[in-house]
């Protein structure tokens, strides 16, 4: 009991200092500055009919300060980036990425800070596909013989057909696939940037005859 009773009023003051410090400093942790980042999409706003456009950009970094607490509930869905490509003519261009959000105000920096836009024509056209690959099986038919690739015209200008790939098949007896055609340029390199319609062909393989 005497254990309890001695300086009984200097531990009651030493527990309420360090129950004020504890809350103290609680408090300060929780609302003085904190910085963290996000990764968030980037996209394309505004482009102009009858026109494309793409970026090497992908996705932003943003930093936000503030106090702890905040920062820590924030998603990169709260939160969206984009350029603005209106009134913008075909060519490449540097602009500016915008970020918007419910604590926009807490963004402290943007990086990259501008995105490099490659904007072009849209336009279309046919082209023949084409099959290659194939160790022990060949393409009998395909059905349609030609797609239609869309995008922007630098692109098409390179693509001279759509390729389907047999590397790999292997068959006993005649069968029949549905395969994606990829675009490719005249040295059968593939071309990036172009949509196919219809997306997958139908190709009849049959197996090559031993010798």
């Amino acid at each position: 009991m005497d254990l309890i009773t001695r300086n009984f009023g200097l531990k009651v003051a030493s527990l309420l200092i360090a129950i004020g410090l504890w809350f103290m400093f609680n408090y300060l942790s929780s609302s003085q500055a904190f910085s963290t980042t996000l990764e968030i999409p980037l996209t394309l706003h505004g482009v102009g009919g009858g026109l494309v456009a793409e970026s090497g950009v992908e996705t932003v970094k943003i930093e936000l300060a503030g106090p702890r607490a905040l920062l820590e509930q924030l998603e990169p869905s709260d939160f969206a980036a984009f350029v603005d490509c209106a009134g913008k003519l075909p060519g490449v261009q540097s602009l500016d990425v915008t970020v918007v959000g419910p604590e926009r105000d807490k963004v402290r920096s943007v990086i990259p800070a501008t995105a490099i836009v490659s904007i072009d024509r849209f336009t279309y056209r046919t082209v023949p596909v084409i099959s290659s690959g194939g160790a022990e099986a060949f393409a009998t038919d395909i059905q349609p013989r030609t797609v239609i690739v869309s995008g922007g015209e630098t692109v098409l200008a390179r693509i001279m057909a759509a390729r389907v790939s047999l590397e790999g098949a292997s068959t006993t007896k005649p069968v029949v696939v549905m395969l994606k055609p990829m675009p490719v340029d005249a040295d059968f390199a593939p071309v990036s940037g172009a949509a196919v319609a219809p997306p997958t062909v139908r190709v009849a393989i049959a197996p090559k005859a031993r010798s």
